[in-house]
């Protein structure tokens, strides 16, 4: 322990060494947000805030939500602020929002408290800045939550004027001259974003988005934000100054909004590439919907299995807890289960591919057998974790699939499409279905996979969902 004779000297954040100490830093806190946890219906974890030094290095630091109460007034975005005794620990490798190795974690020592009159020299702001490049090597990999610049194109969503909404919100980002991504917003930063559409200029178009999560889907590349997902519009930061200056023209031009509310609703028949624009387009709100799409099965998919177990009670699947299987949504400890169909296929219609998922009402019309039956007699042949011989053979047929999309497909984690009913033929009237059945067997994985064939002799429209759709020449 220090002796209360001695100075401590302020510690520059790349100086920190892990563990507890009584080392004291200085620096600018740049922001903060309420860190939730999604898988338990966003449960409060704690505060999350990003500090700046005068070394211009960047740490974040944690604040638990036992202790949150006590430090929030505290703290102030923009403020220089002095920490002291905390614990310095290693980041995880996923979702790291800072270069620096180390966080900071406040414990019950820790002291904070604003700097007015200091002699350090600190930038008001550093984002750590993605290009196209690597931010298409971090999709679907959550190992970095990084920040973009970019100039606004367009932007659609529903009721764009009230800022009370929080349905998604779809941007078209320029990042580079010839390159288009999509920005999607969620929840608060829906909200946040219609406010300041409704109160600012949009001829001021620049803007830096932070700690985003990028995501391929449909062969482009999406940016879907996060609690943390900030805007800022101002033209004298740095990084905003120096993108306007690398579009080599006039950046005050103002950019379009598109109000999507009225979503199509109706069964129709469509292309996977029509069914993917739907989905990209439409506000996430949008009811339950029905189209019919043509596609010949490429593949059936073995890395998800084949069946589930499913609650006899709900339909539900059943969760392994230790040695039992439990049903989230019955309250009966003696839940009972049944071997059901849930099949992933690979589809393709000559342009575009996507991921199917059947289930268990028309997997057994396919195959003619039941998935507890067919379970059995795997086991009985000595069958291993290989898929059965008349699943397997599903592959190679061109069938008609009706498509149910539901609200989760317009979510940022939808990867598949599920099927609710199957035939030979087009012939809407003849579909029947039990929407039950697929509410229940899909859960929460009633989402859209796609994918983009490209051919060189016929180019994509800009919004099919081309491979090479994320590089795409901002319209004139």
């Amino acid at each position: 322990m220090a002796s209360a004779n001695v100075v401590l000297a302020q510690t520059t954040f790349d100086a920190l060494r892990l563990g507890r100490s009584d080392q004291f830093i200085v620096g600018r806190l740049l922001r903060f947000w309420d860190s939730r946890n999604v898988k338990k219906q966003g449960e409060f974890m704690g505060i999350t805030l990003l500090l700046l030094d005068e070394k211009n290095s960047v740490i974040h630091g944690f604040i638990t939500a036992a202790r949150s109460p006590y430090y929030r007034p505290f703290l102030k975005a923009g403020s220089i602020v002095r920490v002291s005794s905390f614990e310095v620990a290693k980041c995880t490798n996923m979702y790291k929002i800072t270069d620096h190795p180390f966080l900071i974690r406040f414990i019950p020592q820790t002291t904070i408290h604003e700097v007015v009159d200091s002699a350090l020299i600190i930038n008001g702001e550093k984002f750590m800045l993605r290009k196209f490049d690597p931010l298409r090597s971090l999709a679907n990999t959550n190992l970095e939550l990084p920040d973009v610049v970019g100039k606004i194109q367009s932007v659609q969503g529903s009721d764009l004027t009230d800022a009370g909404v929080t349905t998604r919100v779809v941007v078209r980002l320029v990042i580079d001259p010839q390159v288009v991504v999509y920005l999607s917003l969620w929840d608060d930063a829906a909200s946040v974003f219609r406010g300041l559409l409704n109160s600012g200029d949009r001829t001021q178009s620049v803007m830096v988005v932070t700690t985003v999560n990028p995501k391929l889907f449909g062969g482009n590349l999406y940016l879907n934000s996060t609690p943390a997902t900030k805007f800022y519009f101002d033209p004298t930061i740095e990084a905003i100054a120096q993108f306007t200056a690398s579009l080599g023209g006039p950046a005050g031009e103002g950019f379009t909004c598109i109000d999507t509310k009225n979503g199509i609703k109706k069964k129709e028949v469509v292309s996977i590439g029509e069914l993917n624009k739907f989905i990209t387009n439409s506000d996430e709100q949008t009811q339950e919907a029905d189209f019919i799409c043509k596609a010949r099965v490429v593949e059936v998919l073995q890395q998800n299995g084949w069946s589930f177990v499913s609650c006899t009670g709900c339909s539900k699947k059943l969760e392994k807890i230790g040695s039992s299987l439990r049903c989230r949504r019955c309250a009966n400890p003696n839940v009972t289960g049944v071997i059901k169909y849930r099949v992933e296929r690979c589809v393709d219609d000559g342009v575009d591919n996507a991921t199917f998922v059947v289930f268990d009402r028309e997997m057994v019309k396919l195959t003619k057998q039941d998935a507890a039956g067919l379970t059995l007699t795997e086991m009985n042949g000595g069958g291993g974790e290989e898929l059965p011989q008349c699943v397997r053979d599903l592959a190679g047929k061109e069938l008609v699939f009706q498509i149910r999309v539901t609200p989760f497909n317009f979510t940022p984690s939808h990867r598949t499409f599920t099927v609710s009913a199957i035939t030979d033929s087009i012939a809407p009237e003849t579909f029947k279905t039990e929407v039950t059945e697929i509410v229940a067997g899909e859960g929460s994985e009633a989402s859209a996979s796609v994918g983009k064939k490209v051919d060189d002799k016929k180019p994509s429209p800009p919004d099919a969902g081309s491979a090479k759709g994320s590089r795409k020449r901002p319209r004139e």
